[in-house]
């Protein structure tokens, strides 16, 4: 096998890889929050002193992950930034995803509501001889006992009822006792066998909110091993696995209701289907609530399954199996959920023998145990005596946990606590020694490791630990810190809907199509046959690249999309000086053409490496120091410069060895071998050193008005990234019938009007002076817009106050009045306010429902409403309600946050609106100022639970229910917004990519051409290229709003990170274009001892096809990407062709020309 038939194999194999990395790409290809809608806030961290921040900021982030997302199903990503910082990006889900959830969310309703019977609803069927109807029609023809159960039921309750009557007409009739007593038998025979058939049915009954706890179980089950502990595997060589947790739970369900286990199978592929397209929570703020809640740290001592001291086991059993872990009315003791089951088990037969009977297992390890709806939970003692923990009175906290080794040396963990936790430990372990100690958090239990002595200060975790153990346990310790290490609210947000990523994607997806399609038409143009050999290894670039970021999982962002297009011209680039080298060889020195690619690949080498590498500088630099959103620009831009170099060295010389070894052809034709007058008029014969002059004065002219220009503007140049500010996106609602509408249908709106209504905000802000500065802020249209000049989208930039500092940012009360203002423009749901929001008031606005009317259970006369169907459960009075809200409005908010998971237990519960007090007398949609929420929970009803068990049980989740779903933010369809100290952290990491880049580029010029003349002149063009696009940036400031700047769409372009990345890149490609002509110079110099004025005119004329072929084409790109990329990429865009169109001037009349030495009249 020859080395070509080697290369080609190779070339073949990687392109079958990577197009298997990326098939199928709505699958394979992850997109950024910028292209599919998503969220980022970046928190702040309280960092002790004395710490190392790296590790404390990873300890959080473990710990914040397994409260927000327990089973890694959500694509929530948490990184640090900087030593105390951390951001959470999280998707937002798609129309279609939405459709999935909402149809999951009905479907399990509905099966739910036939799967669940309750006492209440068996009352009601008896009543009316109708308890068969409540028999499911089985979808697969499977039968289980509920059929007869029920026939059962009815018939004992009549037979009851029967027998009753008979024994009250005995009665009427005097009879004896003889007659009575067979009476007396049939009824309690009867009774009995109805008390039965009842209870037989309420066992088999599977509520709303176990069905969804056990889709939401873990899907991956434990690997399956042998009784030496070692992994099992099929015939295939794949590892086997046992039963998941929920096929295990769901297969409980299925045989407690066998007629429903096709509908089960069913939901299972719906819930799949959902969850695989909702990687993320449905509205920012849900993430929001969940980031802060309190990570709960406790120690607890379990209840001794052999001296069970004041507490009935019996009866706390048997009071979870019917009301649930947070029903039981003991105040000694309660049970808590396993958090995983991993940590109880060391082989498998133990596992086996814990699955199969959980309190048999832990009565062996002295403790009580009992399975509820899947779960296994065991009895800890919640006294103060037999716990720690932060109740009222108990202040105390975790200082630290570490990796340690005990006096044997094995691996432990040491943790240290404060004073206070010091006393605390000191009194529960010096009371319940060579007893286990559960470690608890956030109402879990995650340990319980045997105490061994008395713990005060400071101890230590001993045991058999692996290494997994010790990390488990160390995350678990820091754990209990989360709540004084984040702050409660986000210094920097930023969220763009997912109808705005899927028009960037759209737009951006279609420029970089059109933009490559273009560069192909000039190739094949150009190039003829060698521009197909282009193309193809162009073709091959752009699947490596893509394959390559497959297969890491990198996300496209849509600066990302921008280094793709960049990485396509870098490529074109490469090939232009291939081609043209090989072009001047054969038509120039009449070389052969197989002779004239040998020639050509290694005098385009230098030139094409040193362009690469400048790039592939300026890419590590961006990663390493840039935001977020720009390291994915840096990313796929490296990834690029690779693929490029790759391509154009192995891929276009293995088809052009094709085309000369294989095919055997002798020439390669191009279009200026077909018209040679081409070719003259692309090698000029032009005195560029006798001109520069004139040049380097207009030069010096528009450098000092670009100056001028930019620091006029101030900072008024910059976005809000760098200067801390706002920028929201309006999206206005559907057009209604006789309204203005755009192409999309929506609701089309003057600029001037929008920005009029937005800076009457400001003028009318009062004491708010964030709101205020909204008299000064920026509107500009998104999107496309009507003939007469309307639009459907707008983005409101305001800057923050002056007087704002640090971590202060205006988000909520600007996002706030702005919605307010717009509230009948746009879709968005308003938080309300009303008597006791945001507080605990669970007291004075919760009533028991305990009478048969409304009016008696709230106090009000006239309102006889029966609720005798929510005997026991709670009345929630919402009061005051402004603005007013209609009761559908309010019964989809509540039902809403009550699918969430952090309402998960209440979720099932039997609910119902009535309203109060009407808005506008007579008119219940304009909506209402009062409402009332009945709720009643079958397991926890006021007759059965003692009043402070109801409370907790019932009536405080359902009002902080209502306190969540009803003052929930709103979240506008696009956000950002930057704190002060974020705006200069971005600012600074700006400062430091541009230096950075600037000298480690420069200082790789200086070492390969081994002359500082050549930094110099690079520094330069540089410098020229870099204070020209800064001065288009403030002209486009200035003719913002103005109908030149709509017509145009160059509307006030300010420095963001899109523009950052825009001004890196034209660095390096104006870089990359001075190294091609510095090559040459090189070239033609050879070993004279300097360039003279005929070497650098020569090296200008030589290169000159190449300057206009690559500079044609990039430009090309840079045009499309500006009129069709969309507003998220135009900045970007718009830098990127001006920084074009001045560097490769600068190249041409500023870099060369500084490279030329002139000569003493008397060295010849």
């Amino acid at each position: 096998m020859n080395k070509l038939t080697t290369k080609i194999i190779l070339i073949a194999v990687l392109a079958v890889l990577a197009a298997l990395a990326v098939w199928p790409p709505e699958e394979k290809i992850r997109l950024g929050k910028d292209l599919r809608g998503g969220v980022s806030l970046v928190y702040a961290v309280e960092m002790p002193e004395g710490v190392d921040s790296a590790s404390v900021l990873t300890q959080v982030i473990d710990a914040l992950k397994r409260r927000v997302n327990p089973q890694g199903v959500l694509d929530i990503s948490m990184t640090p930034q900087g030593r105390d910082r951390i951001e959470i990006v999280m998707p937002l889900p798609s129309e279609e995803g939405k459709a999935l959830q909402d149809g999951f969310r009905t479907r399990l309703a509905e099966v739910a509501g036939r799967m669940q019977l309750t006492a209440r609803e068996l009352d009601r069927a008896l009543l009316e001889h109708a308890a068969t109807s409540l028999v499911p029609t089985p979808k697969d023809g499977v039968t289980g006992g509920r059929a007869a159960l029920l026939a059962q039921l009815q018939s004992s309750h009549d037979q009851a009822i029967e027998d009753r009557a008979a024994y009250q007409a005995a009665l009427e009739q005097s009879a004896d006792a003889a007659t009575l007593a067979p009476i007396e038998e049939r009824i309690a025979s009867a009774e009995l066998a109805e008390r039965k058939a009842r209870e037989a049915l309420l066992a088999s009954s599977v509520n709303e909110a176990r069905l969804k706890r056990a889709f939401q179980l873990s899907n991956k089950g434990d690997r399956l091993r042998d009784d030496h502990g070692k992994a099992l595997f099929d015939e295939a060589g794949n590892p086997l696995y046992g039963p998941s947790p929920r096929e295990r739970e769901l297969e409980a369900i299925a045989k407690q209701c066998p007629e429903y286990t096709a509908e089960l199978a069913d939901l299972v592929k719906e819930y799949d289907a959902y969850s695989a397209a909702m990687t993320g929570f449905e509205d920012p703020e849900d993430l929001k609530r969940l980031l802060r809640a309190a990570g709960v740290l406790e120690f607890h001592i379990p209840v001794s399954a052999a001296n069970p001291q004041g507490v009935n086991v019996g009866e706390l059993q048997t009071q979870l199996t019917e009301r649930g872990p947070d029903g039981t009315d003991s105040v000694v003791a309660s049970w808590y959920r396993l958090n995983d089951l991993k940590q109880w088990y060391d082989d498998p037969r133990q596992l086996e023998s814990l699955l199969a009977d959980p309190a048999t297992f832990f009565r062996g390890r002295d403790m009580v145990a009992a399975q509820h709806e899947g779960q296994i939970f065991i009895l800890l003692y919640d006294t103060d005596a037999m716990s720690m923990t932060h109740a009222p009175g108990q202040v105390w906290s975790m200082k630290s946990a570490r990796r340690d080794a005990d006096e044997f040396g094995r691996p432990c963990v040491a943790f240290n606590l404060d004073q206070q936790g010091g006393i605390a430990m000191g009194r529960l372990t010096g009371a319940n020694l060579q007893r286990p100690m559960g470690i608890v958090l956030d109402g879990e239990l995650y340990t319980a490791p045997t105490l061994q002595s008395q713990i005060n200060g400071s101890g230590r975790i001993t045991g058999n630990f692996s290494n997994e153990d010790i990390t488990y346990l160390i995350r678990v310790l820091e754990g209990g810190e989360l709540e004084a290490k984040l702050k409660p609210e986000p210094v920097s947000v930023s969220i763009l809907g997912p109808a705005l990523g899927k028009d960037n994607l759209a737009r951006g997806f279609e420029a970089l199509l059109l933009s490559t399609a273009a560069t192909a038409v000039i190739m094949i143009a150009w190039y003829l046959g060698g521009g197909v050999i282009a193309v193809i290894a162009l073709a091959l670039n752009a699947l490596f690249l893509f394959g390559i970021m497959a297969a890491i999982d990198g996300a496209f962002s849509l600066p990302g999309l921008a280094g793709v297009a960049l990485s396509i011209a870098m490529a074109v680039d490469a090939n232009v000086l291939i081609f043209e080298r090989l072009r001047e060889e054969m038509a120039e020195h009449k070389e052969r053409l197989r002779d004239a690619i040998d020639i050509a690949y290694k005098r385009a080498f230098s030139a094409i490496v040193d362009g690469n590498i400048t790039n592939l500088i300026v890419c590590v630099v961006l990663y390493k120091v840039a935001a977020t959103e720009v390291k994915g620009f840096a990313l796929t831009m490296a990834i690029g410069v690779i693929t490029t170099l790759f391509t154009a060295m192995v891929v276009t010389r293995v088809l052009l060895d094709v085309w000369t070894n294989i095919l055997h052809r002798k020439n390669l034709p191009f279009i200026t071998t077909i018209f040679p007058g081409i070719a003259s008029a692309l090698r000029p014969n032009v005195d560029w050193i006798g001109k520069r002059g004139v040049v380097w004065i207009g030069c010096i002219v528009l450098t000092v008005v670009s100056i001028v220009a930019t620091f006029s503007s101030g900072r008024e140049m910059l976005d809000t990234e760098f200067r801390g500010g706002l920028t929201m996106t309006l999206v206005t609602r559907r057009a209604t019938d006789g309204e203005s509408a755009s192409a999309g249908g929506r609701l089309a709106l003057s600029r001037s009007d929008v920005e009029q209504r937005i800076r009457a905000i400001g003028e009318a802000a009062g004491a708010s002076a964030a709101v205020a500065q909204l008299r000064t802020a920026s509107v500009l249209t998104v999107g496309d817009s009507t003939a007469d000049g309307k639009a459907s989208s707008f983005q409101i930039k305001v800057a923050n106050p002056a007087e704002f500092s640090g971590d202060e940012t205006a988000t909520e009360p600007v996002v706030d009045a702005v919605a307010n203002a717009f509230s009948k423009d746009i879709e968005v749901t308003l938080p309300l306010t009303f008597k006791g929001a945001g507080t605990d008031a669970a007291a004075l606005q919760t009533r028991p429902v305990n009478a048969d009317t409304l009016g008696a259970v709230i106090g009000r006369e006239g309102r006889n409403e029966s609720v005798r169907e929510y005997a026991g459960g709670v009345a929630v009075l919402i009061e005051g309600i402004s603005p007013p809200i209609t009761l559908a409005d309010a019964q989809t908010r509540l039902g809403r946050m009550r699918s969430q998971p952090d309402f998960g237990p209440i979720s099932s519960r039997e609910t119902e609106l009535i309203g109060l007090d009407l808005a506008q007398a007579g008119n219940p949609g304009a909506g209402y100022t009062s409402i009332v929420l009945l709720t009643v929970d079958p397991k926890a009803l006021l007759s059965k639970v003692d009043a402070a068990t109801w409370d907790r049980v019932v009536a405080q989740p359902e009002w902080k229910l209502v306190n969540a779903a009803l003052t929930q933010k709103l979240s506008l369809e696009q956000v950002s917004s930057f704190s002060p100290k974020v705006a200069e952290n971005l600012a600074a990491s700006a400062v430091v990519a541009v230096v950075l880049s600037m000298i480690g580029m420069l200082l790789y010029i200086w070492l390969r051409f081994g002359s500082l003349r050549y930094s110099v002149a690079t520094i330069m063009a540089v410098a020229f290229n870099v204070f020209i696009c800064l001065g288009a940036l403030a002209f486009s400031i200035r003719t913002e709003g103005s109908a030149f700047g709509a017509s145009t769409l160059i509307e006030g372009f300010r420095i963001d990170l899109n523009v950052i990345s825009g001004l890196l890149t034209i660095i390096g490609y104006s870089l990359n274009d001075t190294i091609v002509i510095l090559d040459r110079i090189r070239e033609n110099k050879g070993k004279a001892e300097v360039a003279t004025r005929e070497m650098v005119n020569d090296a200008i004329n030589q290169t000159f096809s190449r300057t206009v072929l690559t500079g044609g084409a990039t430009l090309a790109t840079a045009l499309i990407l500006f009129w069709l990329g969309g507003t998220g990429i135009r900045p970007f865009a718009f830098t990127f062709l001006v920084g074009l169109i001045a560097g490769t001037a600068s190249s041409v009349l500023i870099a060369a020309p500084i490279c030329y030495v002139a000569r003493p009249k008397n060295v010849q």
